[in-house]
């Protein structure tokens, strides 16, 4: 089966109770689960019931499941009956629509996405401020705010605490907390106590919720592992339907799913993870001792995962020596342990999947005078990547969504070809664009320009799939050429003569006798009898208007599910509001932070993300995991984003605040420890940033495990000295000595 150490004893051993499998960064992890689940389910080992495999995103889970129906046919079986891969928030929806009346009054409830919590929450703090300015105002210090200045601090204070309160308000769930008891627990602190806000809050926060008919994630969790506690049929129907419980990603697990997985696993347990990849604590309330905890409890049969094909040697070689620096030499003690000694080997020489091999030294740092110039060169040597290697793929990663914008523009200025991994661009919301540009153009058809724009994003600038380079040049030959048509009519004609000419045939103008005799003429043509299509369908049921178009359009099965979520959205928003027009709905589809991204992002998840090669990817660190490409550049390596030591500035650090609350979300934690544990944790600003310290290495190692055969630090340097200074990173620094070192040897 081609396994490699650690994978084939997890296939051919591990056939009961509690395992743990640490893998280091492209040690083919999905791939040897997948072929345990087809050995087991092969030989009937996994009777009486199920193999479940809980994983974190979407993607994954499509992965997983197109894996294992793969190995299962390559041995004649052909079965989905015998497995079942989901999130863990799909497992507890499954749990609670066994009894929903337990749970909330409304046995149809919803789900609530992101954007929709972010307005409940910020709404709830609202309803709170009204009783409680002067705690609101507490925590500010306004002694150097001038009146203009002041109201813009409010409104950026506000704004924090929206997410400052969205994790208390988990964590209190993660603890089994419910928002009454939390009210009581919290009832002897004191007015400037953050946390007693948060219990107040939580209360209001639950109440919309309720009202609304809405549960979130931390809902799900929560009231599934009270179900499985308080009925005891319940948990054995669920201990009986699944035989074994495997965890994947087991490092960004929390306490109550941990215990969810434990409750119905009743014994038979597989985790799977890498603790050194662990990047998700300073935005959730997942706790990476949990897998390391679980891999040293003596009851755990641990195989390693220590063996990837990924990176060339040298790049390995830099990972390993990061570990190594990390634990033996960091500057602050405390931080030694943020990176466990598990060091990633080369496969041997006679492995089907052999390390790259380039033939020069691969690795590369620098430090510039300030970001614009770092974005600067970044895509100046990616697009010199792209000429010599046209056939490898790319990724610039940048430690923050705002960092992107400025690395964004050099990329457009150059007009390199770029995808954006996130909610809100790129491929993920082109289908939403396509929509509000037409839905724009029938609400004011006169208008030239909206025409023009239409025209020009959803029928001139089609994407082709060719393997042929003449093929594409032709393409783009043809739609350059269309784009001149277009031009020459809106010159000369209004939009209506364009779609309804005199005598039912266009008037031919002063257009270049070439592109007239070519196909370009004729297929520029069809496409407008395609908008006249568009604009005669009524308009007036606008959600059959939406389904009309993703007809008409010939919309992938991806794009056509956002469509149908798109019109089924506008019916109830119209209702809603009868005064909603079509000129209401495509401003909300143009809207980069529009309503319908979080269900795009979804269902393009699902998809699941595949690097081009000649694209550069953009992506901040984070979105990075569990993703590969032949050349990779980690920027911003500064000491803000990848603090080393105490003295460092972080960036969970609020200036507006008075000194002793610059951090909030640090002394959240710290008093909910402090209330619930019965612990004192010490100073929590200090605490807080080992913490932060920690996981951004483990960021960074994350980062550098994604490069497979040329990989670009950089940073930059400004204001040294004065109070606004950036450094580089104390990390870059050590980068430069070892590959100077590493180069002549």
């Amino acid at each position: 089966m081609g396994l490699r150490k650690g994978q084939r004893e997890l296939v051919e051993q591990y056939r009961g109770g509690y395992c743990a499998i640490p893998a280091i960064p492209g040690g083919g992890k999905t791939h040897c689960l997948s072929l345990w689940a087809a050995e087991m389910i092969a030989n009937g080992l996994h009777k009486p019931g199920k193999i479940l495999i809980v994983t974190y995103m979407n993607s994954a889970v499509n992965n997983f499941k197109q894996r294992i129906a793969s190995e299962l046919k390559n041995r004649g079986i052909i079965s989905g009956k015998d497995y079942f891969v989901s999130t863990i928030h799909g497992l507890c929806l499954q749990i609670i629509k066994e009894k929903p009346d337990l749970v909330i009054t409304n046995e149809e409830f919803e789900i609530i996405d992101g954007v929709s919590k972010i307005h409940l929450i910020s709404s709830s703090i609202d309803e709170w401020k009204r009783h409680n300015e002067k705690k609101f105002r507490l925590y500010i210090d306004d002694s150097n705010l001038n009146a203009n200045k002041i109201s813009d601090t409010y409104k950026n204070w506000q704004d924090k605490l929206c997410n400052i309160m969205l994790s208390a308000i988990g964590d209190f769930k993660c603890r089994g907390i419910n928002s009454k008891e939390a009210m009581e627990r919290c009832r002897g602190l004191g007015e400037d106590s953050i946390l007693s806000w948060a219990s107040e809050i939580y209360e209001i926060y639950d109440k919309k919720l309720k009202i609304g008919g809405f549960l979130d994630f931390d809902d799900m969790l929560y009231n599934a592992k009270k179900m499985l506690k308080e009925d005891q049929l319940l948990l054995e129907k669920y201990q009986k339907k699944y035989s074994f419980v495997c965890e994947d990603e087991a490092q960004d697990s929390n306490l109550i799913q941990s215990e969810i997985l434990d409750l119905i696993s009743n014994g038979n347990l597989l985790r799977v993870g890498d603790s050194n990849q662990a990047i998700c604590g300073s935005f959730s309330n997942s706790d990476f001792t949990l897998f390391k905890n679980f891999c040293d409890n003596p009851s755990t049969t641990v195989y390693k995962i220590t063996q990837s094909s990924r990176n060339t040697v040298d790049i390995i070689n830099l990972a390993n020596y990061f570990v190594k620096y990390v634990r033996e030499s960091h500057p602050v003690a405390e931080c030694r342990d943020s990176l466990l000694a598990q060091f990633i080997e080369p496969v041997g020489e006679d492995d089907s999947r052999p390390n790259p091999k380039i033939d020069k030294y691969g690795i590369k740092a620098g430090i510039f005078t300030s970001w614009e110039d770092e974005a600067r060169s970044v895509v100046v040597k990616a697009q010199e990547m792209i000429r010599k290697y046209p056939g490898k793929t790319i990724a610039i990663l940048v430690p923050t969504s705002w960092r992107m914008n400025v690395v964004l523009n050099f990329l457009e200025a150059r007009k390199i070809p770029y995808e954006l991994l996130d909610n809100t661009s790129g491929e993920k919301n082109k289908t939403i664009r396509k929509l509000g540009r037409i839905i724009d153009f029938i609400a004011q058809p006169e208008s030239g320009l909206k025409f023009y724009d239409m025209m020009n994003e959803c029928f001139l600038l089609d994407s082709y799939d060719s393997e042929s380079a003449d093929e594409e040049q032709n393409e783009e030959k043809k739609t350059v050429g269309q784009r001149v048509i277009l031009c020459e009519f809106l010159k000369l004609y209004p939009v209506e003569k364009l779609l309804y000419p005199i005598g039912g045939e266009i008037e031919r103008v002063d257009i270049p006798k070439d592109l007239l005799a070519s196909d370009i003429w004729s297929d520029f043509t069809e496409k407008l009898e395609l908008v006249r299509e568009l604009l005669e369908f009524p308009s007036t049921i606008v959600e059959k208007l939406i389904l009309f178009i993703s007809e008409k359009l010939g919309f992938e099965r991806e794009e056509r599910a956002i469509a149908q979520k798109v019109a089924g959205d506008v019916r109830y928003l119209m209702s809603q509001d009868p005064h909603w027009k079509l000129a209401d709905l495509a401003l909300e589809l143009l809207s980069p932070k529009n309503i319908f991204n979080f269900f795009a992002g979804i269902v393009w998840d699902l998809k699941g993300y595949e690097p081009k090669p000649g694209v550069v990817t953009l992506a901040t660190y984070h979105k990075s995991k569990g993703l590969e490409w032949d050349i990779v550049f980690l920027t911003s390596l500064t000491s803000t984003d990848f603090p080393v030591s105490l003295d460092d500035k972080f960036i969970g650090e609020y200036w507006f605040l008075k000194e002793e609350y610059k951090n909030p979300q640090a002394i959240v934690k710290a008093d909910l420890e402090k209330l619930l544990d019965g612990k004192s944790t010490g100073n929590s600003i200090v605490r807080s940033k080992i913490e932060t310290i920690s996981e951004r290495a483990r960021l960074l190692y994350v980062g550098i495990t994604r490069a497979k055969e040329y990989l670009f630090l950089t940073s930059f340097e400004t204001n040294r000295g004065k109070k606004n200074e950036t450094l580089a990173s104390k990390y870059i620094l050590e980068f430069r000595k070892y590959i100077e070192a590493s180069k002549h040897n």
